[in-house]
């Protein structure tokens, strides 16, 4: 099996997953495709065989014909022998019918290669279809059986122990699960405990409550479940009695385990509590220690990647250990078996990541080449894992991690070896010294050949260590614009942005990344016999780790660091990837070059493609709050409240990756009904983080209590325009107009009452009409129909009913009136609430008075983000 054939195989398994799991007809397409491309590349590459064969046979030929005529000069015999030899040809044969075997014998082989792969990649395609739906029924039959807050009884055996916020983090293996009197196979469960003494091997019986990981409630925010999954839990469990079935304990694992705890403790008796926690994460995959604020400084600079356990540290462990063992005289078999129990171990320690797996099979291949006498191949081994990792979960499809992993491979093996200038020389330089003077100096500058060989000229005359450390510099800029053009979409498909001085960032700190992963280690390794000596040797790692914060905090302060572009979608990804390859095709061919420009723009582009803005309304599922999203077709942006009082920082898990999943970059106005946390509490998050907003909109007759203070001195603090509106009033912009209904400039009778001073709003937009309520109550609705002004609004306006109504107080019995309601005749109403909420809402009279005025009721605590577009 040729080396693109084990490739191919992994690309038919991914495609026969994604066909199973969505059940798309467009990736069966797409597989049929991927059929043809292949037998037309087997077409080429036997002609190319067959050519290569026929001009072998021709040299034959000639050869003969040159001893013929070297014969000449030794006597007349074999002067006639060999005419005797040119005037007979083949015995028996015409040079037609060789011609015409020829043609028999290449298609007959043509043919053959072409069933020969495609059956087995079909066979590839089906096996993958079919694990993902088995695997997909085994959960559905427990899901389906089980309800969140049941009382469950499940076995299993402990793989791994963690510690967090004082609760110990067990992960349970080859789990079976007691439910409805039958027993169900789970493949991993997460299970919160308080009981410290249980350790790796060890097999328990757990009996607790059950509780599902959440799907994402929003565009753009974090999908738990999806997330769970690709590791293979399915899962949480919140232990109440734990049974030792078995105090069978792996040794290997606990002692990897004490290890790693006792290397953290080294680090935060040594170093700073944030450069403890960042070194820690970098080598020994223990995020627990890892303050959120570094990681996403880290990821906003486009470095998140070095925090990843990956092939640079299974090489600087792996091949590390390989080449001192062969430098000791070792043989090579008992080197390469070495190193890779070496490497095995460090990923256990690691907590064997996804990214880390990955790195391991590549090692382990790259070893077994080396026993086996043959060369290595990268996309033979990226191809191989990736199908081992696959049919083991095919569900790691959903992790980004996985697909930043084998992106940023397929980056710097496959983009890094298009770039380099093809042709003899220039190549060989190439791969000699890393290939960025090829890079730098053919994308970046043209230069002549001459100019080539005078920097290849004075490269070798200048050995100095500065110039040693900038090649390193180059090199790491070129592999990490490499590795940004791969992974581009991944980036802008899960953080939706892109950090414009990655690649810059990259360049400085790559080159001392194995330096600081050395130390780190080391450090680690003498505090844990003589801290003394470890605190030594971890201050230059404190120093380098407090070097690349710098860099990233100023990089981040430069014009345009951070481009927000939004979630693309996947045809638009594709057609990406399939443009790069066209550019990367047309960079290689001569004579072409003048098209990669355009081509190389063209590819860009299609990331900022976007469809034609529609208006809409997205009311978010916050939680137990209120936060409502409108969009126009001018691109117009604004939000009504904003918080929650039941989820943690709404504002930066729900409402902002919302925003940046849609490449908003800014709010035109932001309204704010009342100074209650369900309502300002994302907004206020917000406003910390920088996010701009151009104008804050609140009633004049709001309560000013010290919350409202604070909201208006944070908004004036961030550079807001504040907007103090009352009954009467209109603003927007463009076709988008506000009208104020509520509350009066002097506020209501209770001048301390929040809610009964909450900002009513309309909205009009072209045909569609909404309401946006707050948190009023009955008697400030019964004012706005006694007052007789919306009535007589819509009877000026000929609206016989509104489109949309943002049900008051969250759905509390204690507000929608039936007066109010059938006055406005809303379409449909949308509750905003949160699951389980201790207020009861939404009320089931408030409910069945909104079903009395014929409206369609929905709500965030049922369907989650809910999305309306009147003009479809």
């Amino acid at each position: 099996m040729t080396n693109r054939m084990i490739c191919c195989l992994a690309i038919s398994l991914l495609m026969g997953i994604l066909f199973g799991k969505e059940e798309n007809l467009l990736f069966a397409a797409c597989f049929l495709l991927f059929i043809l491309v292949l037998g037309i590349a087997a077409g080429r590459d036997r002609k190319k065989a067959w050519e290569k064969r026929s001009l072998s046979a021709e040299d034959t030929g000639s050869l003969r014909k040159a001893a013929c005529c070297t014969a000449e000069d030794t006597g007349s015999l074999r002067k006639a022998a060999c005419c005797t030899v040119e005037d007979t040809g083949s015995p028996g044969e015409s040079a037609g019918r060789q011609e015409f075997r020829s043609a028999v014998y290449w298609k007959r082989g043509l043919y053959g290669t072409i069933v020969f792969r495609s059956l087995f990649c079909l066979l590839a395609f089906c096996a993958g279809s079919s694990q993902i739906q088995a695997q997909q029924q085994v959960r559905d039959s427990l899901e389906a059986v089980l309800e969140e807050g049941d009382q469950i009884t499940l076995w299993g055996e402990v793989q791994k122990k963690e510690e967090k916020e004082e609760q110990y983090l067990y992960y349970l293996t080859d789990t079976q699960v007691a439910a409805e009197g039958s027993l169900f196979p789970c493949y991993g469960i997460l299970v919160y405990s308080s009981n410290r003494h249980i350790r790796p091997g060890n097999i328990l019986k757990v009996t607790g409550s059950y509780a599902p990981f959440q799907i994402s409630r929003n565009e753009g925010n974090f999908d738990e479940k999806q997330y769970y999954q690709s590791k293979k839990i399915e899962f949480r469990l919140y232990a109440e009695e734990e049974t030792l079935i078995s105090d069978k304990e792996c040794k290997t694992a606990a002692f990897l385990e004490n290890l790693r705890q006792k290397f953290c403790r080294v680090y935060l008796r040594c170093m700073s509590e944030k450069n403890a926690g960042l070194l820690a994460d970098m080598t020994l995959g223990d995020k627990s220690l890892l303050q959120q604020e570094v990681k996403d400084l880290y990821r906003s600079a486009g470095i998140s990647h070095i925090l990843a356990i990956s092939g640079l540290h299974v090489s600087l462990f792996g091949m590390g250990m390989f080449r001192l063992l062969c430098r000791l005289g070792c043989p090579g078999k008992v080197s390469s078996l070495a190193a890779v129990g070496i490497a095995v171990a460090f990923g256990q320690l690691s907590g064997m990541e996804i990214s880390t797996v990955r790195a391991l099979l590549m090692f382990a291949v790259n070893m077994a080449a080396y026993l086996l006498g043959r060369s290595y191949d990268t996309l033979t081994a990226l191809g191989l894992s990736a199908w081992i990792q696959m049919w083991e979960n095919p569900f790691v499809l959903n992790y980004a991690g996985f697909l930043f992993s084998y992106g940023a491979v397929l980056g710097a093996a496959v983009i890094a070896a298009a770039l380099k200038e093809p042709g003899g020389k220039e190549e060989k330089d190439a791969d000699k010294e890393g290939f960025r003077k090829v890079l730098l100096g053919r994308v970046f500058q043209k230069r002549s050949s001459r100019e080539n060989k005078d920097i290849e000229r004075k490269s070798k005359e200048c050995n100095s260590v500065w110039k040693k450390w900038a090649g390193r510099f180059w090199d790491s800029l070129s592999i990490s614009f490499c590795i940004q053009l791969a992974t581009l979409p991944l980036s802008l498909y899960f953080y939706y942005e892109i950090p414009c001085y990655g690649i810059l960032v990259n360049g400085c700190i790559l080159p001392f990344l194995g330096l600081l992963l050395s130390l780190g280690v080391l450090g680690a390794s003498a505090g844990s016999i003589f801290l003394p000596a470890g605190k030594i040797i971890l201050q230059p790692a404190e120093w380098m780790l407090a070097k690349s914060e710098w860099i990233c905090r100023k990089s981040l302060k430069l014009p345009g660091a951070v481009l927000t572009v939004g979630r693309p979608g996947i045809a638009l990804a594709v057609c990406y990837y399939v443009s790069l390859a066209a550019a990367l095709y047309l960079y290689r061919k001569k004579g072409r070059k003048k098209w990669l420009g355009v081509l190389g723009a063209a590819v860009f582009l299609i990331l900022f493609l976007r469809k034609p803005l529609q208006f809409e309304i997205d009311v978010l599922d916050v939680g137990q709050g209120d936060g409502i999203f409108i969009q126009t077709e001018a691109g117009e942006h604004f939000f009504v409240d904003g918080g929650s009082s039941d989820v943690s920082k709404a504002g930066t898990y729900r409402i902002l990756p919302f925003l940046k999943s849609r490449g908003i970059t800014s709010i035109q106005g932001w309204a704010v009904s009342h100074a209650d946390q369900d309502h300002i509490s994302g907004l206020k998050e917000l406003l910390e983080e920088g996010y701009p907003v151009e104008t804050l909109i609140v009633a004049e007759g709001m309560v000013r209590d010290e919350a409202g203070e604070e909201l208006l001195m944070l908004a004036e603090d961030a550079g807001c325009r504040i907007l103090f509106v009352s009954p009467g009033m209109r603003f927007g912009s463009g076709e988008a107009v506000f009208t104020v209904w509520h509350p009066q400039a002097e506020g209501t009778e209770d001048k301390e009452d929040r809610n009964g001073n909450s900002l009513v709003l309309s909205l009009e937009y072209r045909d569609f009409t909404g309401f946006f309520t707050g948190d009023i109550g009955v008697s400030q609705e019964r004012q706005m129909v006694e007052a007789g002004r919306i009535k007589g609004w819509m009877e000026q306006k000929g609206i016989r009913g509104i489109t949309f109504y943002k049900a008051a107080h969250h759905g509390s019995d204690g507000s929608n009136s039936l007066e109010f309601l059938e006055l406005l005749s809303p379409e449909i109403i949308v509750v905003s609430c949160g699951k389980g909420n201790s207020y009861g809402h939404p009320g089931a009279e408030a409910v069945q008075r909104m079903k009395e005025a014929g409206s369609r009721v929905v709500s965030t605590m049922e369907r989650g983000q809910i999305l309306i577009r009147p003009f479809l």
